[in-house]
């Protein structure tokens, strides 16, 4: 989780140096139409309640509307003339296909992210309730008998057969079937994330 929150607070610090160095006062003047974007882009990572595709279409149509106005300083638009140009994004398409190709790498990468995230969250809360848990007096009792009774019959090298071994792990791990559903979620999690990395037409989830 902190190593893709650094990418991401990198990559928002790379992008403003450039485009201060590129466009100067007229991007800082502007600047939190990114600022924005970049904070819903990790509140969605961290598990806020995000739609992507609105707000990166959201994003685009604010850019369009600070663009406009500054192409035109000379005129006043009304909030409605405005809301009505952006609208009309994907008819106008001013920024050619970048918003198409830009949006699909973003979901990817977002979604991917946070699934793994989410799914390793899950993995960590089993495997801290299977740590803290003690054996029971009968389990301690089955293993000892399985492990040990050879060497009181002076035939240490014999094992215990399989079935044997299975039926003393059943009985050990019997009180952490409970564990079941959150098991299950985490590996569907880290399947989706797999499955989603692997294939970018994989169905979108939030």
């Amino acid at each position: 989780m902190k190593f893709f929150r650094e990418l991401l607070e990198n990559t928002k610090r790379s992008l403003n140096d450039m485009f201060v160095k590129t466009y100067g006062q007229l991007y800082m003047q502007n600047s939190e139409v990114f600022q924005d974007l970049f904070a819903e882009l990790k509140r969605y990572y961290t598990g806020g309640n995000v739609n992507l595709e609105e707000m990166l279409n959201d994003f685009w149509a604010r850019l369009l509307e600070r663009m406009f106005q500054l192409v035109n300083t000379q005129y006043h638009f009304t909030e409605d003339y405005l809301e009505c140009i952006s609208k009309y994004t994907d008819q106008l398409k001013p920024f050619g296909d970048v918003p198409r190709k830009l949006n699909i790498q973003v979901t990817r990468a977002f979604i991917a992210a946070r699934t793994f995230v989410q799914g390793l969250t899950v993995g960590r809360e089993v495997a801290n309730r299977v740590s803290k848990v003690s054996p029971t007096p009968g389990c301690i009792r089955a293993l000892m008998k399985m492990l040990y009774c050879p060497y009181c019959r002076g035939i240490p090298a014999l094992k215990p057969c399989n079935n044997y071994c299975l039926n003393v792990m059943k009985g050990c791990l019997a009180n952490q079937a409970d564990l079941d559903p959150e098991w299950n979620l985490f590996i569907g999690s880290v399947t989706k994330g797999v499955l989603f990395l692997a294939n970018p037409m994989w169905p979108k989830t939030t």
